[in-house]
């Protein structure tokens, strides 16, 4: 299989140098490695994939006999969860109607919730290094373009509510059942990418609202102060 190599620029914006981002990275990070709802999830994403390894060599034979899905619709999926559901993120936030500060916000919260999953993600792949199913390299364990993808779906049903959110999960499933027909990922890849990019999404909505709830703690400065530019760029495959 092709090698897939994203470069995304997270964010190139304007922030003020009296921002705080440690606070609010830390916030987001602690919410969502923490919080109950999220323990949760990450246990039953472990037993799940307790359960279910010993029938990763059988799904993946089935997977390549038969397909999961037509190599057209596995194509766009790829091209979503490897490139562009992240950049379509952040017009997505700037584009929502709200001041300038509004959309500052949302734009540190989604480029936050991202490149978090993101660099979770490198660091599990390189201490697992599990094989992929197609023996291309040992980067594996979890599903990065399903992590990227859940985290995604997590923000915009924040940001948009459950009606937008709903589809961004199913999509988000859709881009990992592609990863299992395209042979780049065994099933347990996949669900533990699913739940990465679910709990730091969620962790990363919990602080976002918590600090829009307190004025005294805006995520984003006043207008006068002297900006700064954050340019984050993260290779995932």
């Amino acid at each position: 299989m092709r090698k897939a190599l994203l470069w995304f620029v997270f964010c190139t914006t304007a922030l003020s140098a009296k921002l705080n981002t440690s606070d609010y990275l830390m916030d987001g990070i602690t919410e969502a490695f923490t919080s109950s709802q999220n323990l949760t999830l990450l246990g039953t994403a472990a037993v799940s994939i307790f359960a279910l390894r010993n029938y990763d060599d059988d799904i993946q034979r089935y997977s390549q006999k038969h397909g999961l899905m037509s190599n057209t619709l596995s194509h766009q999926l790829d091209l979503y969860g490897g490139r562009w559901a992240y950049p379509a993120l952040l017009g997505l936030a700037m584009l929502k109607s709200g001041t300038r500060d509004e959309k500052m916000d949302r734009l540190l919260f989604s480029s936050s919730a991202i490149g978090v999953t993101m660099m979770t993600t490198i660091v599990i792949k390189k201490a697992t290094g599990r094989l992929r199913p197609n023996g291309e390299n040992r980067r594996s364990f979890p599903s990065g373009h399903t992590s990227g993808s859940f985290a995604v779906a997590a923000v915009v049903d924040e940001l948009y509510g459950e009606k937008a959110g709903a589809p961004a999960f199913l999509i988000a499933g859709l881009v990992g059942v592609h990863r299992i027909h395209d042979n780049e990922h065994w099933l347990t890849d996949v669900i533990a990418g699913a739940a990465l990019g679910t709990i730091v999404g969620r962790g990363f909505a919990a602080a976002y609202r918590t600090a829009n709830n307190d004025d005294s703690s805006r995520l984003v400065p006043e207008r006068h102060s002297r900006p700064i530019m954050v340019r984050l760029v993260i290779p995932i495959h």
